[in-house]
């Protein structure tokens, strides 16, 4: 009897269910972001046509305090305001735990600061998906913050909605049309990393050879404030835009230089990640 044969045929049902239950996993992390999606445009045109703010100043309680230990109060409008960025953390939470448990996770035993206790291995995201995932991102930030502000500047709405309610509006506009911004900073900072990366390795650049510099492994490595600087820097340059409806050009000139300057930081750290001596799609914690 040939064993291997049977081991094989063992494995391979748990790895199919396995695929289809982080498939599914990653599919409610989608359905999530939909959702999000859909509640941002229901805030918008219900902060539209509400015309007495006052009577939305009541407080509702929220159980465990949107993942608090206890429970919280909250103004109702501000409960609006926050259900789709809950939406999208929880999405969040079930995209990269689907991607994650695609690859290998595991432990080990280190001292001090040598290195992350959990480590995991997963596969990188092909240029092409995350190319349209930089697409929709920037496609949300469009309808957010561009159409919304060009018909302002027009006349129309959301200049035509009530002075009140309208704060809420380009509240909703600006967080949510920031956010989306960001999440298309970090995925072409991380674009960038791995075509920087790849490019060496096919050209069999010898500097791939050379040791490990510990800052460069903390920085772009561990911590990823590479990607972390492409967000901050995607949201500010995708938000700044806003000062030109009350005609703020200093705040919109400076904030647009910030968010250049932080952007282009995080480029230029992304490019030094070989200096960390990892391969992509590796990552460590210490939790």
């Amino acid at each position: 009897m040939n064993l291997s044969k049977t081991r094989d045929s063992r494995k391979a049902p748990k790895s199919k269910v396995k695929q289809r239950t982080l498939n599914v996993v990653v599919g409610i992390g989608v359905v999530l972001a939909v959702l999000g999606v859909a509640t941002v445009a229901v805030n918008l045109f219900f902060f539209s046509r509400i015309r007495d703010v006052a009577e939305w100043d009541n407080d509702v309680v929220v159980p465990g305090g949107f993942f608090g230990m206890s429970p919280s109060e909250i103004e109702q409008l501000s409960f609006f305001l926050s259900v789709p960025g809950v939406l999208f953390l929880l999405a969040l939470c079930f995209i990269m735990t689907g991607r994650v448990l695609r690859g290998q996770v595991g432990t080990r035993i280190t001292t001090g600061l040598r290195g992350g206790t959990v480590v995991s291995s997963s596969p990188i995201l092909s240029a092409r998906a995350q190319a349209t995932w930089i697409g929709v991102a920037l496609a949300l930030w469009f309808l957010l913050i561009v159409v919304p502000l060009v018909l302002a500047l027009g006349g129309g709405w959301p200049a035509t909605v009530d002075e009140l309610p309208q704060v809420y509006v380009w509240l909703t506009l600006g967080m949510y049309g920031a956010l989306a911004s960001a999440i298309a900073g970090v995925l072409a900072v991380s674009q960038l990393k791995k075509k920087r990366y790849l490019d060496m390795i096919a050209a069999e650049d010898r500097r791939l050879l050379e040791s490990p510099v510990g800052i460069w492994r903390w920085l772009t490595y561990r911590w990823r404030f590479d990607l972390w600087l492409g967000g901050v820097g995607g949201a500010v340059l995708g938000s700044c835009w806003l000062a030109l409806f009350t005609a703020d050009i200093v705040l919109f000139l400076v904030s647009l230089v910030i968010g250049c300057v932080v952007f282009c930081v995080g480029v230029w750290m992304a490019r030094q990640y070989w200096k960390a001596g990892m391969p992509l799609g590796i990552g460590e914690s210490f939790v």
